[in-house]
């Protein structure tokens, strides 16, 4: 092998080797080695695709051979069109495309900032592509056009670098963070694939896979200490059916491929077909635009620490084996050192071996991609299309659920006529989205509802638990009507472009000159306005019952905003911007209206970090409703009424919020939890008049650790009898109730499942409760009828306060937006007065 000994390696640049024992190297470092690389040889081409949430840059490295860079607007040319066989002119033409052009490989590293091995790896690799000679990297680089993005998440490695680093020598070495590696989203950041919420998952989208749109998608990741050293595809079933059947088939191969790879290197403990499904699009992106994505999963350390194991000590879990020689894990691991440098060598080898299937079968990966696209333009299975009509409850969500759709290159189309659909007529205007398209796979899973396959160890025996939700229906989170087209269609269309919101505006709603303005309580927009409002001192009441405006039906949460003077012109800006309608009436309504302050929020923030707060955080900053973040401490020094109007408890598990880390894992001001001090500060808080909001788990700490007058009807359920994991089910609202106001009737919520509690309520008001018959919308639920009649919402008196409880994820990933309107009405109410 020869080796170009003119550019650094990463030792000479880090001063260090990669990998070695208590040693990680940062963000920077990392950038300016790669900048290092693109300047040094023209094999690198380094692109910034923009800055992270915190600012830092992201970048993507793309390696192949100098006249390949020296040509890739032609080769990100030919991709486009093979993804989209429509621009070809015939098979000849297609053939010619196939022979000219390369495997696209992408490889996303460390997206979870705790799994520092890729990430430390990406140099190694970066550099002996730059520099070799040898056969291996030189039929990569003739063959593949490598796309390497180094860190998907470079603020999370700057904060787990510097909790590491302060860390080190101390008895706490190597523990996990005790905040969440993510600005907002922790762990879930590679959740968040269908929705595209996240500024890292937007530029990964856009300028990576909608921009190249590659064959394949290589994921980096690491799991738990004590299992098996690398797992790697075939995943289990399920597989969600709208993957194309050549890509269920490749993944196989592949990851089949790289074992054996590994395996044949001396690799013990690699593992295949274990743990993980693909059914959630939401880790999944590639898999409905043409290319695979393939995870590996290997054994972590702590953070750079190295551990020891006795081969005794490892542990079985969700069906990975350590121990077993099996057909999908043929050499075993016996234990011993493990260390940051094992993880690297370990995913080093893993990547080489996917760029060497890709280079070794070029022709296939293309020939199939392109195969796959031409399936999709054609297909024919219904249903045919999708239909979005304009008059919608909240037009502004269902404005959101199109850019979705659009930023994941979906065509969208307008009726430009009036048509008929499976025997009815719809309006010109109706949105359309046919699934005979390059993308109709993701149209058809983020629209549809597919049912999720019920499987079980055995007949009659406990679940196989889902990796992750069940089910992910976006009309059924968002609270779109959508209506499913079976017949192929008919209709006079133009295509459809961004913007998709209404536009906002001001009407005249009563009679006389504007003396108040009303805005309706439907959408969740109308919330953003009122808290730029509130936040401009502008005087915000809510109607408690209907009442009379001039002349105008004024409905029970309807905001009426005082006008006269700055005002009025300040209230046409926020319409506009926020899209919604505001109507201006000749006086203001008369009859009970409750005033509006903006309310004084504290949001609990355990040291044992959960995604659910850090999402609260993300949707309240999205929205401009201010609060203030409460630790334990926080919390135990009391004296919380004098502060807050309303606390937020969201989910987690009853025993880290009470309990904390221990004491022997975390030193003292990160350990304990709220405890009984805690527990008692948050009881006063609400019996001196202010509101506990809790959901989910944090449900379940509140009703045990305030002795409410609620029972969870599920609590010691097992699984035989009641089993569901993130479904969407029906939920009946008492929209009279000012935590209901604006919802409909028929709601839909997220129901984790994960011991997720239903209510037996004795005092207080059940604002939402189950059907008396099943009320699985999609998703698994089994035992439906244990919910029959139960309360899904509940608001319960305590002193001069209340607790709200909501046994579902109100706020879901930023997902379960048709039920945000339920967490701000409880906000609202908590600073309302007469």
């Amino acid at each position: 092998m020869t080796q170009d000994s003119s550019i650094p390696t990463p030792r000479d640049h880090l001063g260090f080797e990669v990998g070695a024992d208590r040693k990680l190297a940062d963000w920077p470092e990392i950038v300016d080695y790669f900048e290092m690389l693109a300047k040094s040889s023209d094999r690198v081409q380094l692109s910034e695709l923009g800055k992270s949430t915190e600012g830092a840059p992201l970048i993507m490295a793309t390696i192949s051979a100098p006249e390949t860079i020296a040509s890739l607007d032609r080769y990100r040319d030919i991709q486009a069109k093979l993804a989209d066989p429509r621009t070809i002119a015939d098979g000849d033409e297609a053939e010619s495309l196939i022979a000219e052009g390369k495997t696209v490989v992408l490889v996303t590293c460390s997206i979870h900032a705790t799994e520092v091995g890729a990430t430390q790896m990406s140099m190694l690799v970066g550099h002996r592509l730059a520099t070799s000679d040898d056969e291996t990297v030189r039929e990569i680089l003739d063959n593949v056009i490598f796309l390497l993005v180094p860190c998907l998440n470079p603020d999370g490695l700057t904060m787990v670098k510097d909790w590491y680093d302060s860390t080190l020598g101390t008895y706490y070495e190597g523990a996990n963070p005790p905040f969440l590696y993510n600005t907002y989203t922790g762990h879930d950041n590679n959740r968040d694939w269908f929705m595209f919420t996240q500024a890292e998952t937007r530029l990964a989208v856009e300028h990576c896979h909608n921009a190249w749109h590659p064959q394949i998608v290589f994921d980096m990741h690491q799991t738990r200490q004590d299992g098996m050293r690398l797992i790697l595809p075939p995943f289990i079933d399920p597989i969600d059916p709208n993957v194309h059947p050549i890509l269920q088939a490749n993944i196989a191969m592949m990851g089949s491929a790289m074992a054996a790879e590994l395996t044949g290197q001396g690799k013990a403990g690699v593992g295949i077909n274990v743990t993980y499904d693909i059914y959630s699009p939401s880790r999944a992106y590639q898999h409905y635009h043409g290319g695979v994505r393939i995870l590996s999963e290997a054994a972590s350390v702590r953070l750079a620490t190295p551990v020891d194991f006795d081969v005794s000590e490892l542990t079985v879990a969700r069906g990975a084996d350590p121990f077993q020689r099996v057909w999908n894990h043929p050499m075993p691991w016996q234990g011993g050192r493990w260390s940051l440098r094992d993880i690297v060598d370990y995913d080093d080898a893993a990547v080489m071996a996917c760029l060497s299937n890709a280079a070794r079968y070029r022709d296939r990966w293309l020939r199939g991609f392109h195969a796959i696209g031409a399936d999709a333009v054609a297909e024919q299975r219904g249903p045919a299309a999708y239909l979005v009509p304009q008059s919608q409850r909240d037009p502004v969500t269902a404005a959101e659920m199109l850019e979705i759709l659009d930023f994941a290159a979906v065509e969208l189309e307008e009726a430009t006529e009036d048509f008929v659909a499976d025997g009815v007529t719809y309006p010109a205007g109706t949105r359309l989205v046919r699934l005979a398209q390059p993308y109709g796979a993701f149209a058809r899973t983020m629209l549809g509802n597919d049912p999720y396959p019920e499987l079980r160890h055995y007949e009659g025996g406990p679940p196989v638990q889902p990796y992750d939700n069940t089910a992910h229906s976006l009309p059924l989170q968002m609270g779109v009507d959508v209506v499913e087209v079976q017949e192929p269609l008919d209709a006079e269309t133009k295509p459809l472009a961004a913007p998709f919101r209404p536009k906002g505006r001001v009407t005249k709603g009563g009679k006389g000159k504007a003396a108040a303005y009303v805005l309706g309580c439907e959408s969740n927009a109308a919330y953003k306005a009122v808290f730029r409002l509130l936040a401009d001192k502008v005087p915000v009441s809510r109607a408690t019952e209907t009442l009379d405006a001039n002349g105008m039906r004024v409905a029970p949460g309807a905001f009426v905003i005082k006008g006269g003077g700055k005002r009025d012109a300040l209230v046409a800006k926020i319409a506009k911007a926020e899209s919604v309608t505001v109507a201006s009436v000749g006086a203001a309504p008369k009859g009970p209206l409750s005033k509006l302050t903006t309310p004084r929020v504290g949001l609990y923030k355990s040291h044992v970090a959960t995604a659910e707060e850090g999402w609260a955080r993300f949707v309240f900053d999205d929205y401009g409703l201010p609060y203030e973040t409460l630790l334990d401490a926080d919390v135990r020094q009391g004296d919380l009424r004098d502060r807050f109007d309303v606390i937020l408890l969201p989910h987690q598990k009853p025993e880290e919020i009470h309990d904390g880390h221990s004491a022997q894992d975390y030193p003292h001001a990160l350990s304990g939890g709220l405890g009984e001090g805690g527990a008692k500060a948050l009881r006063a808080f609400v019996e001196d008049g202010g509101t506990l909001i809790a959901w989910d788990g944090a449900a379940q700490y509140a009703m045990r650790h305030l002795d409410l007058r609620v029972q969870d009807a599920l609590d010691g359920m097992p699984d035989s009898e009641f089993y569901a994991r993130g479904s969407l089910l029906r939920v009946l609202m008492d929209t009279r109730h000012p935590i209901a106001y604006g919802m409909p009737e028929r709601s839909v919520v997220l129901f984790s499942g994960q011991n997720a509690p239903a209510f037996d309520v004795s005092a207080g008001d059940a604002v939402g409760v189950y059907p008396p018959h099943d009320p699985l919308l999609s998703g698994w639920l089994t035992g439906p009828e244990k919910l029959f009649g139960k309360a899904a919402l509940a608001s319960v008196p305590v002193g001069a306060g209340r607790v709200v409880l909501m046994g579902f994820r109100v706020h879901f990933r930023a997902q379960a937006r048709g039920t945000y309107k339920l967490l701000f009405n409880a906000i609202l109410q908590a600073a309302a007065s007469p």
